[in-house]
């Protein structure tokens, strides 16, 4: 064990409900992780300001949040609540104290670093294989390119990993209202406790995430303009022009996690709903890899656990994804999402 330190928060004890059980872990890798943490914000947080995709987009945050805001508030509660008030509110408070250049810095270290923290924590036999994950293309992105979706998939890790059932819940309400994407992952842990309180099949259990996709891929288009959220002006909500790459890889990785057995899949349900829920709206909403991205890590920790031949080949097949899409980047700062 790294630095003789027993496993942080067993993967194992995370279970269908996200719930964990504390155990202890060394000094040494306290330390380490917490210098790893610090790193990892702070040289994300001094990339250069003006070479990334979408930062003057995060730079007019800093100046127009209250006036978005006050707009938001005229129309209606609901449209405020469907746009995202928390991070108008964060860039707000942050623009009475910082520059706008220092409030993007200011967001990226403190989150990015808040992350990179809660994921290593988590796991020191895996702590290679979680730190190389942490550089992942489409979760480095999010405190590179799409900082809002960041700052949403901190707080809802700090939940996921958070052992106070009520602290957990109220970390996860949070979320949708920094960015919208998580009104669709939340619903998926609901689906998670309810099979695991009703001791629901396998079958069952996988069926219910198939309708959740299909669902929120019929009528997601129609909730957003409902609502008055930004999203129904920036996209279609319609089938794109894909490769189906993603879908055929992203379906082996499921039927390698679904073979490894009944107790992995009840264990890891909503590891595997996600994935599910991905593959289902693939072809349906364009939208549908920003929304993966927000479980991907825990998808990629679930299947550390994996045993025997079936860890290997995953960490083969996730390794050479991940290549792959460095090496198709033609984009300085990792602008290349889930295929």
């Amino acid at each position: 064990m790294l630095f003789g330190s027993k496993k942080a928060i067993g993967a194992d004890a995370l279970g269908s409900g996200g719930r964990t059980i504390p155990q202890e872990i060394s000094i040494g890798y306290k330390i380490l992780i917490i210098v790893i943490a610090i790193l990892y914000g702070g040289v994300l947080a001094n990339l250069p300001m003006d070479t990334i995709v979408d930062r003057e987009n995060y730079l007019n945050y800093t100046k127009i949040s209250w006036n978005l805001f006050e707009y938001y508030s005229s129309i209606s509660p609901i449209t405020l609540l469907a746009n995202e008030p928390l991070w108008l509110l964060l860039n707000v408070w942050l623009a009475k104290i910082f520059s706008p250049e220092s409030i993007i810095q200011v967001i990226i270290f403190v989150f990015a670093s808040l992350f990179a923290w809660t994921v290593l924590r988590q796991d020191s036999q895996n702590f290679i294989w979680l730190l190389l994950f942490l550089l992942f293309q489409p979760i480095i992105k999010n405190y590179i390119v799409h900082l809002r979706q960041g700052v949403a998939i901190t707080i809802f890790f700090s939940g996921r990993f958070c052992s106070i059932r009520f602290n957990r819940w109220l970390l996860y309400s949070l979320t949708p209202f920094i960015h919208a994407s998580f009104f669709l992952v939340l619903p998926l842990l609901i689906i998670t406790h309810a099979a695991g309180r009703f001791k629901l099949e396998t079958s069952l259990r996988m069926l219910l995430f198939i309708l959740a996709g299909l669902g929120t891929g019929l009528l997601l288009g129609w909730l957003a303009s409902l609502l008055g959220a930004r999203q129904a002006n920036q996209y279609n909500f319609t089938m794109t022009d894909v490769s189906g790459l993603g879908f055929i890889f992203w379906a082996i990785i499921l039927m390698l996690m679904s073979i490894q057995g009944r107790a992995f899949i009840h264990r890891y349900t909503y590891e595997l709903g996600s994935i599910i829920f991905y593959l289902s709206t693939y072809f349906l909403i364009e939208v549908t890899a920003r929304i993966f991205e927000n479980t991907l890590l825990l998808v990629l920790m679930a299947g550390l656990h994996l045993t025997s031949w079936r860890r290997h080949l995953f960490l083969f097949l996730i390794v050479s994804y991940g290549l792959i899409q460095y090496g198709f980047d033609l984009h300085p700062w990792f602008a290349f999402g889930i295929w």
